[in-house]
């Protein structure tokens, strides 16, 4: 079964121990839903995303039609923002259940009219919970998500086309960066169905891969190589900065750089999300730029010892003279 098939079921399944949960313990099961969500990269990919279809939500009037004394109403006009209120919602329960094991059932209770508290929270994670588990699904079986294809095309390297393309790229270093992004835009098209172009022009130079120029939604997708020297902090910084040139000439509000990390040290990247959680990201000047690391460095050509650790920065990100 392919991964994507198999992520599938998991998420309806994680609905389906939702909907017949005892309400006694309703609170638990979401908090356990909400634990599981973010260990799949995958899934917290796609939230990410999300958040950007409608980063003006009203959280605070679609609560308030939780309740009994208020007509319940979606404050979201798409499906990413439905789904974005629904995860918040899932968070907050699942913070509050520690504290508040009666969380879930009570959170019920004031959506539904049913009297019987095991019908209540029926109901309220078939009308309230559900879309968002339908969200994942869909969107998991079209693999359209841009960071599910990236964070596949990271787990393809680091599985399996290590010591291929190192190879490739040790040939000819001079042009080493260009082995990896041909290789990213080759996957784009192949497994994600996104068509992207070498090489565009635009008023900021030339991005490495710009995708789906000719629709309304282009692709801003860079990619840099991270060899710790010449090939620096300072490097990646500049790489930042050019990709958000880059979203405003074609007018987006989301990018991809893709860093490609050719030593063995470990490479610590700032985040204005979730810490800990993928991919770490940064907003500058509207921009919300994703982070891919990717470790290309085959394991035969590193060298002994305790790996030392390069930490980026957000002041370094801001104020490219720092470093």
């Amino acid at each position: 079964m392919k991964y994507q098939q198999r992520l599938q079921v998991a998420v309806r399944e994680r609905l389906r121990k939702l909907m017949t949960a005892p309400f006694s313990s309703a609170g638990h099961e979401v908090h356990l839903a909400v634990t599981w969500i973010n260990s799949q990269p995958a899934l917290t990919g796609l939230l990410e995303e999300a958040t950007r279809a409608e980063p003006d939500l009203d959280h605070g009037r679609f609560r308030a039609g939780l309740t009994d004394d208020a007509q319940f109403t979606w404050s979201s006009r798409t499906d990413e923002g439905r789904a974005t209120l629904i995860w918040n919602l899932m968070q907050g329960i699942a913070k509050d259940e520690a504290d508040n094991p009666a969380i879930g059932w009570q959170t019920a209770s004031g959506y539904s009219m049913n009297r019987r508290p095991q019908d209540s929270w029926r109901e309220f994670a078939e009308d309230i919970l559900q879309p968002l588990f339908d969200y994942l699904s869909e969107r998991v079986g079209a693999e359209s998500s841009i960071l599910h294809t990236l964070e596949r095309y990271r787990t393809r390297i680091e599985w399996f086309d290590r010591e291929e393309l190192y190879t490739r790229f040790d040939t000819d270093r001079a042009n080493g960066e260009e082995v990896y992004n041909l290789d990213l835009q080759r996957f784009l098209f192949l497994e994600g169905d996104h068509i992207t172009h070498a090489k565009p022009r635009s008023a900021s130079g030339e991005a490495d891969l710009i995708g789906d120029l000719d629709g309304r939604d282009p692709l801003v997708c860079d990619g840099k190589i991270f060899d710790g020297s010449g090939r620096g902090k300072s490097y990646l910084v500049k790489g930042v900065h050019q990709i958000v040139k880059y979203a405003h000439d074609y007018g987006q509000h989301t990018a991809y750089l893709v860093i490609y990390n050719i030593t063995d040290k470990l490479l610590e990247l700032p985040t204005h999300g979730t810490p800990g959680a993928w991919p770490p990201y940064t907003e500058l000047t509207g921009v919300r730029v994703y982070f891919i690391h990717v470790r290309v460095l085959p394991p035969t050509a590193s060298k002994a010892g305790k790996a030392t650790r390069v930490t980026l920065t957000h002041d370094e990100l801001t104020n490219p003279d720092t470093t």
